[in-house]
């Protein structure tokens, strides 16, 4: 039983990492589409550009189903169709409507739906399109394939009475394993294992009778750690305590026999033994490979997939965690921004595919810069990148910062479009010094640093300029001064 309880667990934690990675990639390749709108413009031919990036992306990703984008009134601009088609209106789906509604930059997930085109059950990703003033200029939607699901879930072994229940976390199911003709889209959240197990902690594991065909099941489950959405996987008792039963009569069996070789021979007894170790050292190894996968998957999904260097999400956790430690401890605390000079301009002139190569080669440069073990780098977003120096004072974090920029310098990579002919960058400096009970939000920090970027900017660009910040309380205000 205990296996059992750990098994399901270790399931639930794949799968839930699993779903975590799959919206992941697909919410990039949301803001990607956006990234391309904006750069290649509205236009006939910017929209074929779009189209043919839409297109290739999804013969790529094995889980997507389709890209799509809709303007304000819900007609289709542009999509993953091979023929570029406009002739839809997807202004009543729930997903338009929240974006409608909500102003938030974080990927909305939708109930599961069937897809206008391809009639196949399929869940929905979206983000909300703005205009330059912010208000609302449609939804780029990417749509999940459920059958791939389906195909990764029968991997796994849950034997004749288990099953896998995937869905949002208002207990709207997304897919189940077996799949009964009712599972897509059936709201469980008020069946006793969503109501008293799975709504009520990021995770665990449980028994349980199921009130529906009387099955005792040992339940995992898992909350993914960015996304709203549950996994739960469960095993039949009976299924684990019949292989259990099956074990102790072949071990019982295999003693009787055993005690008959010892009278024929002690050899035999040897090979025995020699057997069972192999086996025990089998175990052994697969458990050792069962963490360094473990522990492979975790890495991965901290790190960007372009850059290798940490991802958005990691850095606003470090941040965040880096600020409370300074709250308690003070000390000195820096953050550096820094974006690369007339990126858009270069992509244009060389091509996305040699600006990839670009990024990669600035991020190995400033992490080459900043080598302490505390020391963070992250692609923040696009060609903008950030780094935490903790207990890194004014002096530390501008030489860091100058050393970035000569570093980047000595890369020489051509760039015709920028006034020096190689690549630069622009880099802004903000730095926290204080002896202890002090509290910053990581938006103020952020905006300090960016101010001292735009600085850069406005002096030249291909320079770092630091800020020092302080907070002031007026009045019962809070104020950010330079």
């Amino acid at each position: 039983m205990e296996q059992a309880n750990t098994a399901s667990s270790n399931m639930a934690v794949a799968l839930a990492q699993h779903a975590d990675q799959t919206f992941n990639e697909v919410d990039i390749v949301l803001q990607s589409v956006l990234e391309h709108l904006q750069n290649d413009g509205a236009s006939a031919a910017g929209r074929i550009r779009t189209h043919e990036f839409m297109v290739t992306t999804v013969g790529a990703m094995p889980q997507l189903a389709g890209l799509f984008v809709y303007d304000a009134k819900g007609r289709w601009l542009v999509n993953s169709q091979p023929l570029l088609q406009t002739r839809f209106n997807n202004a009543e789906h729930d997903y338009f409507r929240y974006h409608l509604t909500h102003r938030t930059d974080k990927a909305y997930i939708g109930k599961p739906m069937r897809s206008q085109t391809s009639g196949q059950w399929v869940l929905t990703v979206s983000r909300r399109v703005n205009n330059p003033d912010g208000s609302f200029a449609g939804v780029a939607l990417a749509t999940i394939d459920l059958s791939y699901f389906d195909r990764f879930y029968q991997q796994f072994d849950i034997g004749r009475e288990g099953a896998i229940l995937f869905g949002l976390s208002d207990g709207t199911l997304i897919h189940r394993r077996p799949l009964l003709s009712d599972s897509v889209g059936k709201n469980i959240s008020r069946m006793p294992l969503f109501r008293d197990y799975v709504s009520r902690g990021p995770g665990g594991t449980f028994e349980m009778r199921s009130p529906q065909d009387g099955v005792v099941r040992i339940s995992s489950y898992q909350h993914p750690a960015a996304y709203p959405l549950f996994v739960v996987v469960s095993l039949g008792k009976n299924d684990v305590l019949e292989d259990w039963s099956r074990h102790l009569w072949v071990r019982s069996l295999g003693v009787a026999l055993l005690l008959l070789v010892i009278c024929y021979g002690g050899n035999k007894l040897v090979a025995q033994v020699s057997r069972r170790e192999a086996a025990e050292r089998q175990a052994i190894e697969s458990k050792l490979e069962l963490e360094e996968l473990y522990q492979a998957l975790e890495a991965q999904a901290q790190k960007d997939g372009l850059t290798e260097v940490f991802n958005r999400r990691y850095f606003d956790q470090t941040l965040s965690s880096e600020l409370a430690r300074f709250s308690r401890s003070g000390g000195s605390l820096s953050l550096v921004m820094l974006d690369v000079d007339h990126f858009k301009k270069f992509n244009d002139t060389y091509g996305h595919a040699a600006g990839d190569v670009c990024l990669q080669q600035v991020a190995a440069a400033i992490a080459n810069v900043a080598q302490r073990h505390c020391d963070v780098v992250a692609r923040y977003g696009g060609e903008e990148f950030a780094l935490i120096l903790p207990t890194c004072g004014k002096t530390c974090a501008h030489a860091v910062a100058d050393q970035m920029v000569e570093a980047v310098r000595a890369l020489r990579i051509a760039h015709a479009a920028s006034p020096g002919g190689a690549v630069t960058i622009s880099v802004g400096v903000a730095t926290l010094a204080h002896a202890g009970g002090f509290q910053a939000a990581p938006r103020d920090l952020i905006e300090v640093a960016d101010e001292a970027l735009y600085s850069a900017k406005e002096q030249g660009r291909d320079r770092a300029v630091h800020r020092d910040f302080t907070v002031l309380k007026t009045l019962g205000k809070t104020y950010m001064a330079a």
